[in-house]
């Protein structure tokens, strides 16, 4: 499944309820938590998923100790927590569920049939190498499929398209009291991340200039 939602409706609280949850059950096993770079992961208390399945993305041959060191990690492991999906790219999408699938021994399945729960903002963070082309909701990735990367990315972005279960938080949990120029900027802001500025909203940010001093 897919969470998404802007900064500050509660995607973290999401999560710390989940971890609670197992906790409370003494099955905090079923559970890892994972994100594209180390800071993001550091403030799950997760790990990258680049450590913790041992991807490169340089299409070096894991060995099969290291898959089983891999398989010992995922012991009892039921759901993958992703955080920042946003950085993902196509292709990195796909190395994740080709080496979930390798280590569960279960090909015929996305990411081995493990549980995959994926949290971001699309309008936030792009994937370092490759930017908006390599973006899961990238029209061009895959398209030409002429080398192993480009088929693998044509996979990966096939794999996202299998999320059929959405959830949206929507309300912004940081901010609960606001004015009505406080709504009117917030809408304003949500519009200009998805460059969907409207006539209104620019008469409304040009209203806010302090001053037209030069300096």
């Amino acid at each position: 499944m897919y969470i998404a939602g802007m900064v500050g409706t509660g995607k973290s609280q999401v999560l710390k309820a989940l971890v609670q949850f197992f906790h409370l059950r003494m099955e905090s096993y079923h559970l890892v938590i994972i994100a594209p770079t180390g800071s993001a992961a550091a403030l799950l208390g997760g790990s990258t998923y680049h450590s913790m399945f041992r991807i490169n993305g340089d299409g070096a041959q894991t060995s099969n100790i290291q898959l089983a060191q891999i398989k010992s990690k995922l012991q009892g492991v039921q759901y993958v927590f992703l955080d920042e999906v946003s950085m993902l790219s196509c292709r990195d999408m796909y190395l994740i569920s080709a080496r979930l699938a390798r280590v569960m021994n279960n090909l015929d399945i996305p990411f081995g049939g493990i549980n995959m729960i994926f949290v971001g903002d699309f309008a936030q963070l792009l994937p370092i190498i490759g930017q908006e082309h390599a973006a899961l909701y990238s029209r061009t990735a895959g398209k030409n499929a002429t080398s192993l990367q480009e088929q693998e990315a044509a996979i990966g972005k096939a794999l996202w398209h299998q999320i059929t279960t959405v959830v949206i938080l929507r309300d912004n949990m940081r901010q609960r009291a606001q004015s009505a120029e406080d709504a009117q900027f917030r809408e304003a802001l949500v519009n200009m991340r998805y460059k969907a500025c409207t006539p209104a909203d620019i008469a409304f940010l040009k209203s806010r200039v302090s001053s037209q001093l030069p300096g």
